[in-house]
């Protein structure tokens, strides 16, 4: 009795020594914590620290997204960058706040504000980039649904696709689309499988709806009920999410090997921005070119082999996008020509500097039929073999050009229904930079390797800001509504996205503004290739913690408006080939809808 009672001192002892033991360490991590308390906080300084977290989450998305930019210009990993990448680094944000949510001692009441986060940016990219890109790129539209897109033979100088300008009828005027779009619908509308999946079984076994105003304690275990019933659905759930996850990157890499899809045109234009801003040069744009095997044919005979070779005619078709807006700019009357002095020009724009009888001599060997003019495709040939050679030197200049490329590209746009003169698209302008000093006298070897390191600086830092400030802004967020009185729900469904995807609202706004079929096709494919991103890379984290914490899915009503949502939006595009303004703003009106369809559900049908 002695030797026991000795034991169980002896295990109080320790006890109480590992309780003090870890409420000193508790101390100390509390003194080297960087962050407030936010139970601590006034409303003022909860709204300013929620202003600090979130501009730190919005510059965390910049520096993520211009990281994975920089990566398009490295011709070798472009594909993989553009198909997988971009992505899945855009969706990280939202699934970090989703993921940190869920992982505090409160997780049941806390990760309201992660589903608040998913909610809020699935059904914010879904509504007001769509409904900005539609604006930015709309035109004119007849009575019988046809855009102005193409410029008439005999239209006079003052001849605009909006007409007059600033117009918003909202039925007489609207954008064009491509069969991509369906395309992503459809996608996007079969990842909401995975909803379906935990919420049915949410449905039958919920019984929060029947206790009505029972005590807690017995709520409590109703909601542990709950919670078991539903984990098993959580995983599979979750392995349909992580499946539908794989299968979209692998579409999205397949579609990336294709010289006419989304995604190289997408590189294609970040690799001429970046041409035009002075962060490369057209040497270092074509390196990867300069290692075809077709680069070194030494005969016409192994010249006409290579051009019937799928992977050679695709390789050219790429090149033509990156040289077509230098040549667009200066070929004002679009008859396919240009002179000597406007090639001297370009020489400038793509920032050579090469003496004058250099390239005078380059232009006559271009101008086969000694007409004093050169073709696009003479053109092409010309400035394809002075950047492949590796003899090249390299000077400084400074940019100035715009025009649409796709004149030149493609004949099936005019069919569509898009202007084959884009004077139009290009008149802004664009303002002049120095070209970094780092960057301008560089072989390309070199700028690519420079390049690559500003890429993975920016995106480590910006991963790192979202792993720092994630967690903090959930507490912000929670505290908030718990202050106010409302569900955090509703304070992430509104803050959240703005600092997590403010990136993606600017640039469907930029590109639309291009004002063809398509640039707007790939503005309003990249939100809904968003939206499958978030049913399957930031749903499948959520179904991750419900399946590892056991919580318990009390978030129906949050659920049928992020279907919902993506259902309209799917049966508004489904089919269609054009959109009238006003269907813009009825999908701009479902993002408050969203929010009232939630609170109905909640307060007045009495759904969780």
């Amino acid at each position: 009795a002695q030797a026991l009672h000795a034991l169980i001192a002896s295990l109080g002892h320790s006890h109480r020594l590992g309780a003090l033991a870890q409420s000193g360490a508790m101390v100390v991590a509390s003194q080297w914590n960087p962050f407030v308390d936010p139970s601590t906080c006034t409303i003022g300084q909860l709204t300013f620290t929620v202003c600090v977290y979130g501009y730190a989450l919005f510059q965390a998305s910049n520096l993520i997204s211009d990281g994975s930019e920089l990566l398009l210009l490295v011709p070798q990993w472009a594909p993989l960058v553009g198909s997988v990448v971009l992505p899945v680094l855009g969706a990280v944000p939202d699934g970090m706040m989703v993921l940190f949510s869920g992982l505090g001692a409160n997780a049941q009441q806390q990760v309201t504000v992660g589903v608040g986060a998913l909610a809020g940016s699935t059904i914010m990219l879904l509504t007001l980039p769509w409904f900005l890109a539609m604006f930015a790129g709309r035109v004119n539209m007849s009575p019988t649904g046809v855009l102005r897109y193409k410029r008439p033979q005999n239209a006079g100088e003052d001849w605009d696709k909006l007409d007059p300008p600033g117009n918003m009828s909202l039925t007489g005027t609207g954008v064009g689309v491509g069969s991509e779009i369906k395309d992503a619908a459809q996608l996007m509308l079969a990842t909401t499988l995975g909803y379906f999946i935990i919420q049915i079984p949410a449905f039958r076994s919920d019984e929060m709806l029947k206790m009505g105003d029972a005590p807690d304690a017995v709520k409590v275990q109703a909601q542990v009920k709950e919670a078991r019933t539903e984990n098993q659905w959580a995983l599979i759930g979750l392995v349909l999410c992580m499946v539908s996850f794989g299968y979209y990157l692998y579409k999205m890499w397949t579609d990336s090997q294709d010289s006419s899809g989304a995604v190289d045109d997408a590189i294609a234009a970040a690799t001429v921005d970046a041409l035009r801003d002075g962060k490369l040069t057209l040497r270092g744009a074509l390196s990867k070119f300069r290692e075809s095997s077709w680069c070194n044919l030494k005969d016409k005979k192994d010249l006409q082999e290579a051009l019937v070779n799928k992977t050679t005619l695709d390789e050219v078709r790429r090149m033509c996008k990156l040289l077509a807006p230098f040549f667009g700019h200066y070929d004002l009357n679009g008859d396919n020509q240009i002179d000597f002095e406007e090639f001297r020009m370009i020489f400038k724009d793509v920032r050579e500097n090469l003496p004058k009888e250099s390239q005078k001599q380059m232009f006559d060997s271009a101008d086969t039929d000694q007409s004093g003019f050169i073709s696009f495709e003479e053109f092409v040939a010309c400035m394809m073999n002075f950047a492949l050679d590796p003899n090249t030197d390299l000077k400084d200049t400074k940019p100035r050009f715009r025009k649409d490329p796709n004149t030149y590209l493609s004949a099936e746009e005019e069919e569509r229904g898009s202007d084959a003169d884009d004077e139009d698209d290009e008149d802004e302008g664009c303002e002049e930079e120095d070209m970094p000093e780092d960057l301008a006298d560089l072989e390309p070897e070199e700028q690519q390797r420079r390049i690559k390191s500003r890429a993975f600086q920016k995106m480590l830092l910006g991963s790192a800001l979202v792993l720092i400030f994630s967690d903090p802004t959930v507490d912000v967020l929670a505290e908030i509504g718990h202050r106010v009185d409302i569900s955090p729900f509703y304070v992430s469904f509104v803050l959240a996205p703005m600092a997590s995807n403010a990136t993606e609202l600017v640039a469907a706004y930029n590109y639309a503004k291009k004002r063809t079929i398509k640039s707007m096709t790939t503005s309003l494919s990249s939100l809904l290739g968003a939206g499958v991103m978030n049913n399957t890379f930031c749903l499948g984290i959520f179904l991750a913690l419900i399946y590892c914490r056991n919580l318990a899915w009390e978030f129906s009503a949050e659920t049928i408006a992020i279907v919902g949502v993506e259902v309209v939006i799917g049966a508004i595009v489904w089919g269609r080939r054009s959109l009238q303004l006003m269907h813009g703003v009825i999908i701009l009106a479902l993002y408050p809808i969203s929010l009232l369809v939630v609170w109905f559900l909640e307060n007045k049908v009495g759904i969780d």
